[in-house]
């Protein structure tokens, strides 16, 4: 099932785990994922926002049930209202003052479970949670717990998949930002043949606060099969609305255990 979801780490999202294939029945096994992402926008400000983040995350399956950990690594050069994996969260002051800050992330845990609805169909059911271990002080996160329902939809047409998502995040509660719970959809398209695989994503949410901006961006991705185990991946990503990057790209390791 497609899980391009962003992990997190970076502006509005960064590394991507796109690896886009049909859900099957699969012997168990785990994934380890470590990459380097960087990215840059003004989000809406005067100054820009620069993010370089190393995400990691851990990934077990058995039949078509799966359960994921990811947090990352992030370093920060920007106006304090931008917030990793948020975009500009509460936009801010006009030549307000450039600050450099890093971190841990926040760290996201889900688990998702597959359904075949056809003979080249499947539905994903996916849950997922925000701890936030990301220093509020330092405002690499909203320091909020927040929760995700999502269904995912894949239609293999052989060597090209199309893919669909919706959702609804359920943002807590913050000392520092007045969130709202959130809306989210996206789509891809991936074409695959021998050991490459092309990705191209959209991806849009509504901003976390009622002033903050919505995130709305596309990703390519090529992702290359050196074996059944390891996979190599590098992606570049832009932005469409103040809450996204303008630009940004990132590589990742991709490892299989157990198979």
């Amino acid at each position: 099932m497609k899980t391009a979801t962003r992990m997190l780490a970076g502006a509005g999202a960064s590394a991507l785990t796109l690896i886009a294939t049909p859900a099957q029945a699969e012997e168990p096994h785990i994934q380890v994922n470590l990459g380097v992402d960087y990215s840059s926008g003004d989000y809406g400000d005067v100054e820009d926002t620069d993010f370089l983040a190393i995400p990691i995350g851990v990934k077990y399956q058995a039949d078509n049930f799966y359960l994921k950990a990811s947090t990352s690594w992030i370093e920060v050069e920007g106006p304090s209202g931008v917030i990793p994996g948020d975009g500009g969260v509460t936009p801010g002051a006009p030549g307000g003052e450039v600050t450099s800050r890093s971190g841990v992330g926040d760290l996201w845990l889900t688990a998702g479970y597959s359904l075949p609805v056809g003979n080249a169909t499947w539905f994903d059911a996916v849950g997922k949670v925000k701890l936030p271990t990301a220093s509020e002080e330092k405002f690499l996160g909203t320091g909020s717990t927040d929760f995700t329902a999502q269904g995912e939809v894949l239609h293999s047409l052989g060597n090209v998949s199309l893919a669909a998502y919706g959702g609804r995040r359920f943002n807590g509660s913050s000392e520092v930002f007045d969130l709202r719970d959130v809306w989210l959809a996206g789509a891809g398209v991936y074409v695959s043949a021998d050991r490459l695989m092309v990705g191209l994503d959209y991806d849009w949410r509504q901003g976390s606060t009622p002033t903050g901006p919505d995130i709305s961006e596309a990703t390519a991705s090529l992702t290359y099969k050196l074996s059944d185990a390891l996979r190599l991946q590098g992606y570049g990503y832009t932005g469409f609305a103040d809450g996204s990057p303008d630009l940004g790209g990132g590589m990742q390791v991709l490892y299989r255990f157990g198979q």
